[in-house]
């Protein structure tokens, strides 16, 4: 949304708005203030009209209350009744009740002498507490007018007075005040007592009982002011104030809001007036530093501009607002730098280019839009292509793939790619596939690209002579193989061979036959292995599992212990092993194994078993462990120093590929045998 404005010009109307904003918010708060004060002069005013008035009414109900204690002595009652309607104009009836309630004495027009009065409030009441009693008002049947009754106890009975109520209501009408407030008395149920307005009482729209302020004052207080809404809407400051003594009446003042405050409508025009006054001096000064802002910032932009345009050698005098003129000197060092810049760029962009063109590999440089860019001479050298031979992207994808239907999947394989290359991921598979050459023929080829600096990289390796050596030697390989293969078998066949000559040799002399058949039993493990690296797809390696289970199955056909064969158990992991290990731990298994079967188990041996095991450690060493439960060897031989052949193999096999050996004879023999795989 900034964009549709100038800074100047919203900063211009920002200040001005701020500056009558702070003037209005002022003006507002001094007017509440005002209001305030004013609002309170007025609550104090007719508080204290509330406050005198309730006294002087106080003062005239305790006046007439004296003069009702008169007909306390019984020599005045006779005549007391008349005098004192004479001396107080606003006693109606002045009456004496006796202690049973029964009138005795009234004032001259009175027809209630003789009455019982024992059941009415105003005298029993005072009879019973011996206070004064102030009736509620009500309507005189004799005048029509408003009234009220005050009784006040004595020893004997009750002195009653009938008040009229409409000397209360001259004395309101008649303070000075009463022309422009509301006075009114009300009792203690919120019924007019009294008011100072021309209107009856029983006309009046306005009933305190119902007004809030009356109902939630607190019976505590004697004075309070509150704000009463009218029915037609208008606003009064109410205050009121109780009268003190039995009557429990309230003088209430109120006065229209409109009066109150009728000084804050010219207060309102001043303010309006000195915003208005204020506005009209200071635009003509916004406006001016506005104008002188984007004169500067106007200069500024041109200077930008230039330096934009590639003039970075641009220069400006700038003399106005000392913040701007910082703007300006940074601004034509960033012009010079940038110039700088640039000539670093293009240098560099030179030497990438002469970089590119003179790498050994094949280089193509593309532009973001997939444009040609360069063609390095390696690819010139290896393919034929130049530069003015592919104009387009068309003549590169025809010419360089005239195959259709070759043509769109290399060009899927390279959208792929170069989608990746865009979103900042590095594919892993290179493409691989063949080029066509300016002199008609394909070269396989292995490309990749790279996105740097905007542009793409594509290099490309010529795989045809590498692929075609490659197939050369693979052939080569599979005839040595063949040859190998072929040279295992006749050694096995060759060994086999000796096999049987020894054996000959070993029926001619049967007392010597033993010392041929280890003889034989080691050339078959050699044997063994040049059969397995026949059969084996790895020449190089034997499995110590499948070569260690075949040793083990041949010499316990070969021998036979009593009746009784030994019970084999083979936990031998699959382990590769080359040829130098592989006839070392053959021979190493067939000379313990050899042993065992030959002297370990005596007829007295019940269950013999022999147990192969064969593992890496945690450390990458081969463990083979070959143990039984026989006889054991004797206790004073020492395989360290035994003269046999078997044990000086198995010392020197150990030795020999560089493994170390421990024997156990708890429990039968144990071997461990342990070297480095």
């Amino acid at each position: 949304m900034r964009e549709r404005f100038r800074a100047t010009s919203f900063l211009g109307t920002l200040l001005s708005i701020l500056i009558l904003s702070s003037l209005s918010v002022m003006g507002v708060s001094v007017e509440r203030f005002v209001r305030a004060d004013l609002t309170r002069r007025a609550e104090e005013a007719d508080g204290l009209l509330a406050a005198s008035v309730a006294h002087e009414i106080s003062a005239f109900l305790d006046l007439h209350f004296i003069g009702l204690s008169l007909l306390g002595s019984r020599e005045f009652r006779p005549t007391g009744a008349d005098l004192l309607r004479e001396a107080y104009p606003a006693f109606d009836t002045v009456l004496f009740a006796d202690a049973d309630g029964r009138i005795t004495h009234s004032s001259g027009g009175s027809r209630e002498e003789g009455f019982d009065f024992s059941s009415r409030d105003y005298f029993r009441v005072p009879f019973r507490t011996g206070r004064n009693f102030v009736s509620r008002p009500f309507v005189s049947e004799a005048r029509y007018a408003p009234s009220a009754v005050l009784a006040h106890p004595l020893p004997d009975g009750v002195a009653i007075g009938y008040i009229d109520l409409g000397f209360l209501g001259d004395f309101l009408s008649g303070l000075p005040s009463s022309r422009t407030r509301s006075i009114s008395v009300v009792d203690d149920r919120g019924a007019f007592v009294a008011h100072n307005s021309d209107r009856p009482l029983s006309s009046r729209e306005d009933i305190p009982a119902l007004e809030s302020w009356f109902r939630d004052r607190s019976p505590a207080a004697a004075i309070g002011s509150a704000v009463v809404i009218r029915r037609g809407g208008a606003e009064e400051l109410l205050s009121w104030a109780v009268v003190a003594g039995a009557s429990g009446w309230t003088v209430v003042v109120s006065e229209p809001s409109t009066r109150v405050f009728a000084s804050l409508r010219a207060f309102r025009i001043s303010i309006f007036l000195a915003l208005a006054a204020y506005a009209v001096l200071s635009l003509p000064l916004i406006l001016g530093i506005v104008r002188l802002v984007r004169r500067d910032i106007s200069a500024l932009v041109r200077f930008s501009r230039e330096i934009a345009e590639g003039r970075t050698d641009a220069t400006i005098e700038y003399r106005g607002f000392r913040d701007f003129s910082v703007l300006a000197v940074n601004l034509g060092r960033m012009g010079r730098a940038i110039g700088e810049r640039e000539a670093r760029l293009r240098e560099n962009e030179r030497r990438l280019l002469d970089t590119l063109d003179f790498l050994p590999v094949p280089v193509l440089l593309l532009e973001e839009d997939l444009r040609l860019d360069l063609v390095s001479r390696t690819f010139t050298e290896c393919f034929g292509w130049v530069r003015e031979d592919i104009g387009t992207a068309e003549d590169w994808w025809s010419k360089i793939y005239p195959d259709p239907s070759y043509r769109a999947e290399v060009q899927a394989y390279w959208a792929d790619y170069i989608g990746k290359l865009g979103s900042g991921i590095r594919p892993e598979t290179p493409f691989l596939g063949r080029l066509r050459c300016k002199d008609g023929s394909f070269r396989n080829v292995e490309g990749q690209a790279a996105l740097i600096a905007g542009r793409y990289v594509v290099t490309y390796v010529d795989r045809t002579e590498s692929e075609r050596a490659a197939e050369r030697t693979a052939a080569s390989l599979r005839e040595k193989e063949i040859l190998l293969k072929e040279i295992h078998h006749r050694v096995k066949n060759n060994l086999q061979v000796v096999m049987s000559l020894l054996s000959l040799r070993a029926s001619s002399v049967p007392d010597q036959a033993h010392l041929f058949a280890e003889s034989i039993n080691r050339i078959h493990v050699m044997a063994g292995i040049h059969e397995l690296l026949y059969r084996s797809r790895d020449l190089a390696h034997i499995d110590l599992a499948e070569y260690g289970q075949t040793i083990v199955q041949w010499l316990i056909s070969t021998y036979a212990v009593g009746t009784a064969q030994p019970r084999l158990s083979l936990e031998l992991e699959q382990i590769d092993l080359d040829i130098d290990k592989a006839v070392p731990c053959g021979l190493i298994l067939n000379e313990i194994l050899t042993n065992s079967l030959k002297y370990a188990f005596t007829p007295e041996i019940e269950s013999p078993y022999i147990r192969v095991r064969a593992e890496k450690d945690e450390e990458g060493f081969i463990v083979l462990e070959l143990s039984d439960n026989g006889a054991g060897l004797p206790p004073n031989f020492d395989p360290e120093r035994s003269p046999t052949l078997g044990f000086q193999l198995i010392r020197s096999l150990c030795e020999q590929i560089r493994g170390t050996w421990k024997l156990d004879r708890d429990g039968g023999t144990r071997w461990t045998i342990r070297f480095p795989a």
